[in-house]
């Protein structure tokens, strides 16, 4: 019975990691062959009422800042308790926001005047032509109003951009030429001075690097002599180009200088600490330390696992949008989705010989999480330019980059180290590991997931509720459980 499980516990992940890949390749290829945003044709399509109106807009401005703010004045029929009201922004035909006009009121019964901010972003283009609608939906049907144009002329922002990445540069280019690539020359002294407990003779060689299938042993050691080469590699960076791709698409840069430099930047920034957390757990393990050609395939593998979850993160938010529950997707959608894809890496190497212990699978976890936090930063820091708004880019950078920069590596240790603990048992089918360290990562990503929500829900009582109870727990405690335990492991080999 077990190996029937995990015989089919294998093949549905194998369709998984497939499926996601062409889902995501789908949803992000689809929209450009499609041309266009479709929620303008939507918008223009939508019932027109008089007494429904808004303005206040500016034809021209010059902001200093982004997202500019305009206080727009909304005219509506009266309003009832099931009505929404939103103001949805776009810019190039591409939607670029959306705004709420009634969230944080307590009753907008009989309204009939009201003011929103319209929130207008930066989007790398000195000077861009925007397109503001107003949408009422409720019992009586769906209006909209518009389109209301205004042309911004971002070149003050651009300005601060260029003084303040100029700095960044030269702090990102001092990083890397004092600690990563020392790192990364230390890690691959000690490597080859390390003399790694091989499966065949000559297994980390450099023949086997580039001739994996030449092993004179079984199909199980060619496979995973191939999983460790450049082959195989190659596959994942194929992979992980069309999530960069995708990125390069969404952000256009190709539209200016400065679109091509934050997307240059924001790589090279959220690469650093990624690379220095799997460097310090990889050199903490200092009585056996992997080869470092697993560890590049499992960085690369975090990486690609964001093509995966990013077709079945976007579509599963679309659906749970139409039914009123878009807002809980990054809760009860977005952790369980990605702890299974990056898990999936945890799975096909679960048979590979070095994976033989609680501290492997913490590490090897920990690898693959820093390579989806990669990607993942990279996308919020280019999604968040660097301008004027400088305190709002760095609160970003410090959040994601420096204070939870160790999350996604910690869930999907979790997963490693539970199919760790039953290699090391010598339990015959550890990948059924799985399913059991997915839900109990995917809870700690739901918890830290649950910051925006609970504050948005409590207000100040949210905040302290996730600042004095959430983060220590399910954050740092959750950091330092996962220390001890390594720690644990590696006294305790002999």
């Amino acid at each position: 019975m077990l190996k029937e499980l995990d015989a089919g516990l294998r093949i549905l992940i194998a369709l998984l990691v497939f499926s996601g890949i062409l889902i995501s390749m789908a949803t992000i290829i689809l929209p450009y062959l499609l041309g266009g945003d479709l929620g303008l044709g939507e918008l223009d399509a939508m019932g027109r009422v008089a007494s429904f109106h808004a303005e206040g807009l500016p034809p021209n401005a010059a902001p200093a800042d982004s997202p500019y703010v305009v206080a727009l004045s909304v005219s509506t029929p009266p309003l009832e308790a099931a009505d929404s009201l939103k103001l949805r922004v776009f810019g190039e035909g591409k939607e670029l926001g959306e705004i709420d006009c009634l969230e944080g009121m307590e009753s907008w019964e009989g309204i009939t005047q009201l003011e929103c901010n319209a929130t207008i972003p930066y989007n790398y283009q000195n000077s861009e032509g925007y397109k503001i609608y107003a949408v009422l939906e409720g019992g009586e049907g769906e209006y909209a109003y518009g389109p209301l144009g205004m042309r911004a002329d971002w070149g003050a922002y651009e300005q601060n951009f260029w003084g303040f990445s100029w700095g960044t540069v030269l702090c990102a280019g001092a990083a890397f030429l004092l600690l990563v690539i020392p790192l990364a020359l230390v890690a691959w002294w000690i490597s080859g001075r390390t003399k790694h407990e091989e499966g065949y003779p000559g297994e980390y060689s450099l023949a086997t690097l580039f001739s994996p299938f030449s092993v004179k042993k079984g199909i199980g050691e060619k496979v995973h002599a191939a999983m460790v080469s450049p082959y195989f590699w190659g596959l994942e960076v194929l992979g992980i180009l069309i999530v960069i791709s995708y990125m390069a698409l969404e952000g256009g840069v190709w539209k200016s200088w400065t679109a091509l430099a934050a997307f240059a930047i924001s790589g090279l920034l959220a690469f650093i600490v990624p690379f220095l957390w799997c460097f310090a757990w990889w050199y903490a393990d200092y009585k056996e330390r992997e080869p470092l050609r697993v560890l590049v395939t499992l960085f690369l593998w975090g990486m690609l696992a964001a093509l995966m979850a990013i077709g079945i993160n976007s579509i599963m938010g679309v659906l749970f949008g139409l039914v009123g529950l878009g807002f809980f997707t990054a809760f009860l959608v977005a952790p369980f989705v990605e702890e299974t894809f990056k898990g999936s890496g945890l799975l096909i190497f679960a048979g590979h010989h070095e994976f033989n212990s609680v501290e492997d699978g913490i590490v090897f976890g920990f690898t693959i999480g820093m390579g989806f936090a990669f990607i993942e930063n990279w996308i919020y820091l280019m999604q968040n330019p660097m301008g004027a708004d400088l305190f709002g880019w760095l609160l970003l950078f410090l959040l994601r980059s420096v204070m939870f920069s160790a999350n996604h590596g910690l869930y999907t240790a979790i997963t490693g180290a539970i199919i760790g603990y039953l290699i090391e048992r010598k339990f015959a089918y550890p990948a059924l590991g799985l399913p059991i360290g997915v839900p109990i990562a995917a809870f700690f990503h739901a918890m830290h997931n649950s910051g925006e929500m609970v504050v948005t829900l409590l207000g100040m009582g949210g905040v302290l509720l996730y600042c004095c109870v959430l983060m220590p727990l399910f954050d740092y405690g959750g950091l330092i459980l996962l220390g001890l335990l390594f720690l644990r492991a590696i006294l305790g080999k002999k």
